[in-house]
Formats: C-alpha cells, structure tokens, sequence
C-alpha cells in the first residue's frame, strides 16, 4: 500500500461519523460505553427500537407508543442516546421530554447533555452548547435546537419537533384512579398541543403497562394515528398489526425477549415480588383489572405439590379449538377432597391441532400408535380419572370420533361423559358455578405458570380475548352441581366384636325386653 493510499484521521473519522449517523443502531452500540458503566449486550429488540425511532426522524410527522419490559434500556435508548443522535443529525432541533417526576426526567436530559460532551462525541460532532442556557434540565445549542425536561404535570409553555413521554405513572400512582386520570388528561390536553408543527413533527411514549386505564390504554383507546410497538418479555402468541415499519413478533410462543437479561432466576424474583397480575402489565405488557371483575383473585388459594391432599378423586374438562388457530385446547384434571374443594391438578393448554392435543402419535418405524408425553390421553393414563366432562356441542360432535378412536388404538380409556349446553352458549351463566365455589375459597391453584395463566384470564373474563381455560374450569364446578357427588363420602369404623359382645338396648333387635 502506497503512502498516498493512507487514510487521514479526520479522513476516519468523517467515515465514523457517516456511519453512526446512518444507523442509529449502531450509533447505540459505540455510545453506550459514555453513557451506562454496564457493558452493552446486543439483543434483537434494541435493533428494533432503533429502527422504528430512526424512522420517526427520517419520516417525521409520527406518533409512537412503546410499551416494553423494564430493564430492557428503554429510558437510556429513547430519553438519553435518541436525542444526541437527533442532533448529531440536526443541532437545531428542539426537544421537550417528560416523565412522571422531576428526577427521572432531569436524570435522562442531564445523561444526555453529559454525553454529547464527552471527547467521543465531540471528536464527530462538536456541537456548541449557549453558555447561559447549559442546565441539567434545560440546555441550548448554538444552532437554536434546546431540551427542555420537567415533571409530566409541569409540562406547559415551549413548543417542540419532539415530544418524548418516558414512563409517565409511577408504579405507586398507577393504582390511585384520580392521580391516574389526571396523568391522562394532562397528556391530551397539555401535551398533544406541544409540537410547532404537528404535520412534520413527533410525539414519542415508552412505558410500561401497569394498568388497562393507564396512558397507553387511554391512547390505544382513541384514534390519534399512534403506531404501536410491544415487545412483552414473553411471546404470547397475539396477532397483532404490524407497526408502521412492517415489525412483527417474529418469536415463538412463550420465547424470552433477552435471555442474557431476563434469566430464568431474575423472572422467578420478577414474579414472587410482583405477583401474576402486576407481572402481566410491567413484564407482558397485558394489564388487567384488580377486583372489577367476574372473579377476583384473592378467592383463589394457591398450593404446592406437597400441599395437595391424598386421596382426591380425579375429574377431566375441556376446551376445544380443533383449528389450532388463534384459540387454545385445553384439557384439565381436577382432583375433588371429601368436602368438595377443587384443585388443580394439571394441565395442556396449546394452540395446536387436535391430533397433538389428543396426544396420539406414532411410531417412525412401525407406525404403531403410541401415547405422547403431552395430551388428554397422557393425563388420562397418569390420573385414570373418574369421568371426562366436554361439551356436548358441535365441535365435541366432530371431534369425538376421532377421541374414541384414538383411546382404542393406544388401549387408554375414561368415562366420557358429554355435559349440556347451558344458556344458548352464554359464558357468564356457565362459568356461574365456578364462580360461586370460588368465591367460598373452595377452589385451589396450583403455584407456577399453570395458576398463574389461570388468574390472568379470570381477570379479564368476559371481557379477555380469551376465555378457554375459563370454559374449561367452570365445567367442573357444574359437575359437581349436577352431574354426580364428586366424593366417597367416609365411612365411620366400627370397634370389633369379641365373643362376649353383649348389645345394647339401642341396638340390639330384641329391645323389648325389659
């Protein structure tokens, strides 16, 4: 290589410069070490972030809703490292940012600022900053761009080309209706107006989901032309409208976003702190009512393998959605105690073929067939239960061959006892039972992800978009309501008699004697 072939440094740097400036993904990668002590750790939702927030600087004109796990560096990305990469593109730009305090929102401008003076920053793009106007919380730029941060409810008076909303509940205030409502209000009524040109220029909010009444629900709620990207920690198998960029899911079901953060330990913690219900909102992004509901959650009690009672009696129910789309089959074992309190022993629930939900595969070589590990035909052979209760409707009616002949082939069977349909398909009257066994804390679930899935569900029902596990658990209770007594009552001993037993006069059948 010839010496003329050499690159300068400013010839190295002009070509960094251009390359952070072209991927705000990669300009995350190389700013993070200036901004976090932590190490940065590549994932795919940080690519994903990066990209939707890159397109509403190229775009403009947008309105974004994030709703995203904590711990998942959506306050370093959106508050700290998008603004110094929006004016490492254009120093004139003005941003306005909140959140649901002062300190979070002075902490996120003051990280900012302190970035875009690092000699990293400032070796590519030496942005001057106006000396009298170079606060933690509200600085300017010698090209007339500025930040300005404050608490949510303060956020009145100066006009931006963004408007970046972080976090704007706090976890406490969340649960307080009239703090929550004001929060909603003040969003639309001081914060959809702070834009100086709202055809070119953005509204951005990322949070957390911690109630359905909270500011993404009332947002989701109207039509404002917000796009909406969700990330739950785990897959849960939604189908929802691609965002403005064409992103979708592209997870399996029940896959975690960011293994490397979200380890099997820290989820156990993340749920024991929490709990299933404030777990579903922070973590999945699937908030649901405290006690507004069909069934609240404190009827529930929740037991351990080694706190389940001997000498149950095992029942089946189920639910059936032979498509495999979109909805779940689900089948359940139910073990009944002598004073008919319900636990939950085990459960299948899939969105799958009804083949697979059966349990009934074959083996590669000889084609016989053979019980798989998971399935109605698996629990049957592991319980024996006493019945199995579906529903007698028409898609027991199609279904039910193909379960009678797969008992046959694999020589594993049950008591098939087809129940009535109740109320013309209504869902209210068919779960009322259950609902009322529940609500004498005679049913038990069991601790782990089966009962805490169940909770989730009872919590939206009816108004969930899925009410499975719901159909399939109030037919227990309307088997022990109408279809036989679900227990061997106990039989009191009787003491032995020995030769010389002599009866009583209340039992013995010659009385009369006197």
């Amino acid at each position: 290589m010839t010496k003329n072939a050499l690159l300068s440094q400013r010839q190295i740097d002009n070509v960094a410069r251009e390359f952070y400036e072209r991927s705000f993904a990669d300009f995350i990668a190389a700013a993070w070490e200036h901004v976090d002590p932590q190490p940065f750790v590549p994932n795919w939702h940080i690519k994903v972030l990066a990209d939707h927030l890159q397109d509403v600087y190229e775009v403009g004109g947008q309105r974004l809703l994030i709703n995203i796990p904590p711990g998942a560096g959506k306050s370093k990305i959106v508050g700290v490292l998008f603004p110094a990469w929006i004016w490492a593109r254009d120093p004139s730009k003005r941003i306005i940012s909140a959140a649901h305090n002062e300190e979070l929102a002075v902490r996120d401008a003051s990280e900012h600022r302190m970035l875009m003076k690092t000699e990293w920053y400032q070796r590519y793009w030496p942005v001057e900053f106006v000396q009298d106007s170079d606060g933690k919380s509200n600085f300017s730029t010698m090209a007339k761009g500025f930040r300005k941060a404050a608490p949510l409810s303060s956020l009145t008076g100066s006009r931006g080309n963004y408007v970046l909303i972080d976090d704007p509940h706090s976890v406490k205030s969340s649960e307080s209706a009239v703090v929550r409502k004001g929060t909603v209000e003040n969003f639309f009524k001081a914060v959809m107006n702070r834009l100086n040109d709202p055809e070119r220029d953005n509204i951005i909010v990322v949070m957390q989901r911690l109630h359905e009444e909270d500011l993404s629900g009332a947002i989701l709620a109207k039509d404002l032309g917000f796009d909406h990207l969700c990330i739950p920690m785990f897959a849960d198998g939604e189908t929802r409208k691609p965002t403005r960029i064409g992103w979708v899911d592209h997870r399996e079901e029940g896959e975690n976003m960011f293994p490397a953060r979200y380890t099997e330990k820290e989820v156990a913690r993340f749920r024991e702190a929490l709990g299933p219900l404030s777990f579903a909102g922070q973590y999945q992004q699937r908030p649901v009512p405290a006690n507004d509901g069909f069934f609240e959650a404190e009827w529930f009690h929740r037991f351990t393998p080694e706190q389940l009672p001997k000498n149950l009696n095992y029942y089946m129910t189920s639910d059936h959605a032979p498509s495999g789309r979109g909805d779940y089959n689900v089948f359940r074992v139910f073990g009944i105690d002598a004073a008919r309190n319900i636990y939950l022993v085990d459960s299948f629930r899939d969105r799958c073929k009804m083949d697979q939900a059966i349990g009934l595969i074959r083996d590669p070589e000889t084609g016989k067939p053979m019980v798989s590990e998971r399935g109605a035909l698996a629990l049957i052979r592991k319980y024996k239960p006493l019945g199995w209760y579906p529903e007698n409707d028409n898609t027991w009616t199609a279904i039910s061959s193909m379960v009678h002949s797969a008992m046959l082939e694999t020589d594993t069977f049950c008591r098939i006892v087809p129940m009535a349909v109740r109320g013309s398909g209504d869902k209210l009257a068919k779960a009322s039972s259950y609902q009322a066994m529940a609500s004498m804390g005679r049913v038990y679930l069991p601790v782990g992800p089966v009962g805490d899935a169940a909770l989730l569900e009872y919590a939206t029902f009816p108004a969930g978009k899925h009410d499975d596990q719901v159909d399939a658990d109030g037919a227990i209770a309307r088997v022990i309501a109408e279809a036989l007594p679900a227990f061997t009552p106990v039989v009191a001993a009787k003491p032995d008699r020995d030769e010389y037993y002599i009866p009583s006069i209340s039992d013995a059948s010659d009385a009369c004697w006197g």
